[in-house]
């Protein structure tokens, strides 16, 4: 027999209304909840958004409130789905709703950094809601990630003993349980209040699922007339502008500032994230409300497309200076690739004839005209496996780094390095190239069979 389910409170996270159902039920353990909640065990949720409900909890939960409703209100939907197109807007708001789907495969969900590990919590808002509902809960607004204030009382969000990201084995940690007395921290940089204030805004704004206009073209119109734009609108400065809106975003204490790579990708078309793009527009001075509800004309589309695609590009007259002169921005694209600075979260990459010219938007063949910048890619050429095993080395050192004394598995190695399993064997040769030998050795003890073992 399912137990009470209680009202939801305004902007709270399901995952805090499943805590709280936990409480309000009598169930002395998460088991028994989580039998009433998911599908079945294995469908263990995210704490973002809703996850596999067992038909008769769903059936419960759809008398009591419309799906969309909490989709769009109480989970970080907002966050992710905010520029994406419309079809894949609507299409995650139905599978997320209705089908179940990880949420991974409806829109980028980009690795964590440093200082959004645990849920965030506002100290004043919790003796509110003490106060006032006689429990506190975890607030929605308060998960967006980078976000370090809150906008309400003007003071700094705190750090949860509750991780953010769903571990293996899902608990429901309730806030009430969780949440102790903090020492007020105000926020004194108005910059930083204005910024919280600026994205806390965007995501609460209600989203058009039927308008569709490219965040690229909104973001292109506002950099016109600016000094990082041609006066013809045909290139961009986005080197300059990656670097003064990372000095911009230092001087108010963030340090997850977008790179120069995501800047440019976002630019072009090619990146929608929610943090991403706020941070740009921020930095261009855009309007909530002309961030969220452009008013382009088909002629300004259109313009910006043909500035962003052109039909054709002339072939240089001069090859050997057109090579010097891209000379250095292929070093810097094949450096940042290698060392992991041109994607999110610091993976290291694999340099690549094909990467290079998305990335740099550089038309297909001209390598073949480039000796010197064919050089440097030649320069960081590395078979897959060599790959991999970087990537083992840089996610092994990460999750030392990040778990401390507590234990590390292949499957954590697998994941954040992004490789199969099936594949490690093509790791080994290259560990001691790259790490030294108790790294090594570490990594193989891990990722061997048994039968590899009993070899070695």
């Amino acid at each position: 027999m399912i137990g009470f389910m209680p009202e939801i409170y305004p902007d709270e996270l399901i995952y805090s209304w499943f805590c709280r159902y936990l409480v309000h039920s009598g169930y002395s353990a998460n088991k028994m909840a989580l039998n009433d909640l998911l599908f079945n065990r294995h469908c263990n949720p995210s704490k973002e958004f809703i996850g596999h409900l067992n038909p008769e909890m769903e059936q419960i939960i759809n008398k009591m409130y419309p799906i969309e409703r909490l989709v769009l209100g109480h989970t970080m939907f907002p966050q992710y789905a905010r520029f994406i197109d419309c079809q894949k807007k609507r299409e995650a708001l139905y599978h997320l709703g209705h089908e179940f789907c990880d949420a991974h495969h409806l829109f980028s969900i980009l690795p964590r950094c440093d200082g959004d590990q645990y849920l965030k919590y506002c100290p004043l808002c919790m003796a509110e809601d003490r106060k006032r509902y006689g429990e506190t809960y975890w607030h929605r607004k308060h998960q967006l990630r980078s976000l370090r204030v809150c906008v309400k009382h003007r003071c700094r969000l705190e750090d949860s003993p509750i991780p953010a990201k769903s571990d293996h084995v899902f608990v429901l940690d309730p806030a009430e349980d969780a949440l102790q007395d903090r020492k007020v921290r105000q926020a004194e940089n108005p910059l930083e209040l204005e910024f919280a204030s600026y994205i806390t805004d965007i995501f609460e704004a209600p989203i058009d699922f039927n308008e569709e206009t490219p965040i690229s073209s909104i973001l292109y119109f506002w950099m016109k007339d600016t000094k990082y734009m041609s006066t013809t609108g045909r290139t961009r400065n986005s080197r300059m502008f990656a670097e003064d809106m990372a000095e911009f975003y230092n001087k108010i204490g963030m340090g997850d500032t977008a790179g120069y790579y995501q800047v440019q990708r976002t630019l072009l078309g090619n990146c929608s994230d929610f943090l991403v793009v706020s941070q740009i527009a921020f930095f261009l001075g855009i309007p909530v409300e002309n961030l969220v509800s452009p008013n382009l004309s088909r002629e300004q589309l259109q313009a910006e497309k043909e500035a962003r695609c052109p039909q054709k590009e002339e072939c240089p007259k001069d090859w050997a200076q057109y090579d010097a002169e891209m000379l250095p921005i292929v070093e810097q694209f094949a450096h940042d690739v290698y060392h992991g600075d041109a994607g999110d979260g610091g993976r290291p990459g694999k340099v690549s004839e094909k990467l290079l010219y998305k990335m740099v938007r550089l038309p297909s063949h001209r390598l073949e005209n480039m000796p010197k910048c064919r050089e440097v890619l030649n320069r960081y050429s590395e078979t897959y496996g060599e790959n991999w095993a970087r990537r083992a080395v840089w996610a092994y050192h990460k999750l030392k780094q990040d778990r401390g004394s507590l234990p590390i598995y292949w499957s954590d190695i697998r994941r954040l390095a992004g490789f199969k399993k099936k594949n490690f064997h093509l790791i080994l040769p290259y560990l001691e190239k790259h790490s030294n030998q108790e790294t090594a050795d570490a990594i193989r003890a891990m990722v061997q069979t048994p039968d590899e073992k009993k070899q070695s």
